[in-house]
């Protein structure tokens, strides 16, 4: 039984990891997995604004797999939780073809600081933690990485989990992918300060949730290209592996930023809420519209369709994609 906070709130979330969809064995290991399952739920608690306080976990194994993979990857998420202040509190284990780890995280708000997708307002400010693009440079790079060592050894690529980029942005990318960090410390600190009219997570990538967030609220947004922080992996791995580079930025996800819209009366309040210490920089990228289109604008003004976000039933869709 859990019992619930008084004056408080519950919100619930559910994700899970499949292996060959969002991981692979060969790109991460059993720590980077367990870290990632966990992560990838606090994410949404963070982007409501709240505490996480219990999670459950269910497993899917298959009967091969080495019970020291399961053993690593448990105490990651265990070691995760404990950091997180999140109490384990049960699960559940089966036999499956494939791995899958399937996490529900709970979490606590008072209702007034929950945050949701739904409540931006024609004339709302958008900003964005962080910077985007850096976990899909990471995956891509990594995945340029295994296709080389499989070229030439002409067969199945090694794990790829040992190699080490020779820039150290790439390898701060690499980290982003395998061992995300969910910005609770931010969405709770502006929930708690009433300072955004809504918030999302960039899990399926920074073009997802600004049609997530747009069509939740019934608006439009215009987003300054210019202002998007990128990470600085992404040009860099664009240009070493090919990869496209509007996708690392806008489609890729599994960044784990949070984006808000934020009312112009609140532009002070918000501020002073992220400018804590210890929190990730904020960074405004545009503004929310009564036009229903979604677009970017260049810098001479030019407007044009926001790239797609990532799908998750997309003939291509990539291994490593939440």
């Amino acid at each position: 039984m859990v019992r619930a906070r008084r004056n408080h709130v519950d919100v619930l979330t559910t994700d899970m990891l499949v292996e060959d969809v969002h991981f692979t064995r060969a790109l991460s290991t059993p720590e980077d997995v367990g870290h990632r399952a966990l992560h990838v739920n606090l994410s949404d608690v963070a982007a409501m604004g709240a505490e996480p306080r219990f999670a459950l976990l269910s497993l899917g194994l298959p009967p091969s797999l080495e019970a020291a993979w399961v053993t690593r990857m448990v105490g990651a998420l265990l070691a995760s939780a404990r950091a997180s202040g999140v109490f384990l509190i049960g699960g559940n284990i089966s036999r499956a073809p494939i791995i899958f780890v399937d996490v529900t995280v709970s979490g606590a708000a008072k209702p007034r600081h929950v945050l949701r997708r739904s409540g931006a307002r024609p004339g709302d400010e958008l900003y964005v933690s962080g910077a985007v693009g850096a976990a899909a440079a990471g995956l891509a790079w990594l995945q340029s990485q295994s296709r080389a060592t499989r070229d030439t050894s002409g067969g199945d690529a090694a794990p790829a989990h040992g190699v080490l980029a020779e820039h150290d942005d790439v390898m701060a990318a690499v980290t982003r992918y395998r061992r995300p960090d969910a910005r609770v410390a931010l969405g709770v600190q502006v929930g708690r300060n009433k300072a955004a009219s809504a918030c999302m997570d960039t899990s399926d990538g920074l073009a997802d949730a600004l049609r997530q967030l747009a069509a939740a609220s019934g608006i439009g947004v215009r987003v300054e290209t210019a202002a998007v922080p990128v990470a600085p992996a992404v040009a860099q791995v664009a240009g070493m592996t090919g990869s496209d580079l509007s996708a690392l930025i806008w489609s890729g996800g599994e960044d784990y930023e949070l984006l808000f819209a934020v009312p112009r009366r609140a532009r002070r309040r918000f501020l002073h809420a992220t400018g804590r210490a210890g929190l990730p920089m904020v960074t405004r990228i545009g503004v929310c519209t009564r036009e229903l289109d979604v677009l970017m604008v260049d810098q001479a003004g030019a407007g044009s369709a926001l790239p797609d976000g990532f799908a998750h039933f997309a003939p291509s869709a990539p291994s490593g994609a939440d």
